[in-house]
């Protein structure tokens, strides 16, 4: 089995002018949803991160609409108390 080659140089850097965009992109459309809006994202990206520390709750109804419920038993920092 042989090792994979390198990226070519050009490769390479168009990749990471890719990966720049991309991440600038987000961050200008993450900036654009309100702060409460943020604060679910976040806490969705914590839950998929690190599982072990949180607790979801998921509901349906039968009417076909959805509740996640995330918990922690961390308790947030004052500044970040809503």
């Amino acid at each position: 089995m042989s090792l994979p080659e390198e990226n070519p140089p050009l490769s390479a850097s168009v990749q990471e002018e890719m990966t720049d965009r991309a991440t600038k992109n987000l961050a200008h459309c993450l900036a654009r949803f309100p702060p409460i809006v943020r604060l679910r994202l976040l806490a969705f990206m914590h839950l998929v991160e690190y599982p072990d520390t949180m607790r979801a709750s998921l509901e349906i109804t039968p009417s076909g609409s959805m509740r996640l419920t995330l918990d922690t038993e961390v308790a947030p920092a004052p500044a970040h108390r809503h």
